[in-house]
């Protein structure tokens, strides 16, 4: 038994902290409990180190700490639980692993990020500082009575996501087209959206739109405009995609879109039907390599018009919503679209040109005819 204890130390001491397996130290080495991440805790950060430095005050140094001025080498972690908003120690606070909950995160993008949470009544940070090119990434504890610090050897993101929180569009030559979105999440899933515009008149204009769910799957999206219900729609599913869209108004569905996929999930067809439950309109989707078709029909054939946009098919659509992979228009990073009418008559739209971050998120998307900026939207994202 106690040979299976300290091998499970060993395969700890590899395996999450990359941390010497100097025999004599091994010997000296107390065996500690490290903050593995629990069952239910899907999404974390993990950061692990091996050198730590106490530097404490005598009056204010805990029991078990007999030095409380010292440098030492043996296996340590933080690891913060985005889900339950909770921080993880192993092995820095007397020996052993502690949780403690949360109560402010302060992100200097690029730089560092500052957990604040509380032991008993005393207030600690616990600041991850990225790494630059002359000195190493490290996580420092601080409180009144001194720090904890120690370099990262290692560190981990597991299942985090990046999720976009703003959008700002400018409009050179149409103010009223300006706007900016805040987005809010639970997990992964989109629950609010505040949009500030402008109105016809250029008066400040609020829109608020909420999104609820049913095991993960979005079911209905309420929009209001200074407290007004100004859209309410609610989902219907098959195999996992949104075959319907209802407009409801007074509690009963007055329009209808039917929506229709190929193989690879994309929309290739959506139906439009009006209240008394004719076809009232279609849009088909012809997916080729940088290329989409798009058709404008109705069944009265009293417009057919046809659009031919092309866009890169090696940046990966981001959906900040499930309901967006019902308009492609939306998420896919178009460069050019040209549209043809029934009678012939071409119009184009311009010319569209992106910029990325270095791990591929969208950030900006300039819109230019003629030569001239029409407008700029640019992305945040953050970290869930």
């Amino acid at each position: 038994m106690e040979f299976k204890k300290w091998m499970l130390v060993l395969v700890l001491i590899l395996g999450l902290t990359s941390c010497s397996s100097d025999d004599a130290q091994e010997e000296n080495s107390p065996e500690v409990v490290y903050a593995n991440v629990k069952p239910t805790q899907t999404k974390y950060k993990a950061f692990y180190g091996q050198k730590l430095t106490k530097n404490l005050t005598s009056s204010t140094s805990r029991s078990a700490e007999t030095t409380p001025n010292t440098e030492m080498i043996k296996p340590v972690s933080v690891i913060f639980y985005p889900r339950t908003q909770t921080i993880s120690f192993s092995n820095i606070f007397d020996n052993k692993t502690v949780e403690y909950k949360v109560t402010a995160i302060t992100n200097n993008t690029g730089v560092s990020v500052i957990y604040n949470f509380k032991i008993n009544e005393t207030t600690f940070t616990c600041t991850i500082t990225e790494k630059t090119a002359s000195t190493p990434a490290n996580v420092v504890i601080t409180f009144t009575g001194g720090f904890y610090k120690f370099d990262l050897t290692d560190s981990a993101k597991k299942n985090i996501a990046k999720l976009v929180s703003k959008v700002t569009k400018t409009a050179q030559y149409a103010p009223e087209n300006n706007y900016t979105i805040n987005y809010t999440y639970s997990d992964t899933l989109l629950i609010q959206s505040v949009r500030n515009s402008f109105d016809e008149n250029l008066q400040p204009l609020v829109s608020i739109t909420d999104y609820t769910y049913d095991g993960g799957k979005l079911v209905a999206r309420i929009s209001r405009k200074d407290g007004t219900i100004v859209g309410n729609n609610s989902f219907e599913y098959e195999n996992n995609l949104i075959t319907k869209k209802n407009t409801i108004v007074d509690g009963k569905a007055i329009k209808i879109n039917s929506y229709e996929y190929d193989k690879q999930g994309r929309v290739i067809t959506t139906n439009y039907w009006n209240i008394s439950g004719a076809l009232s309109s279609m849009i088909s989707y012809t997916f080729e390599k940088n290329k989409m078709t798009t058709i404008y029909t109705n069944p009265s054939g009293s417009y057919r018009d046809v659009e031919v946009s092309t866009y890169e098919s090696d940046r990966k659509p981001f959906l900040i919503s499930q309901d967006q992979i019902l308009e492609p228009f939306i998420y896919l990073n178009f460069t050019q679209s040209v549209i043809t009418t029934k009678e012939g008559q071409s119009i184009d739209y311009g010319d569209t040109y992106f910029e990325y971050s270095e791990d591929g998120l969208l950030i900006k998307k300039t819109e230019v005819f003629n030569g001239e900026i029409l407008s700029v939207t640019v992305r945040e994202y953050v970290e869930e």
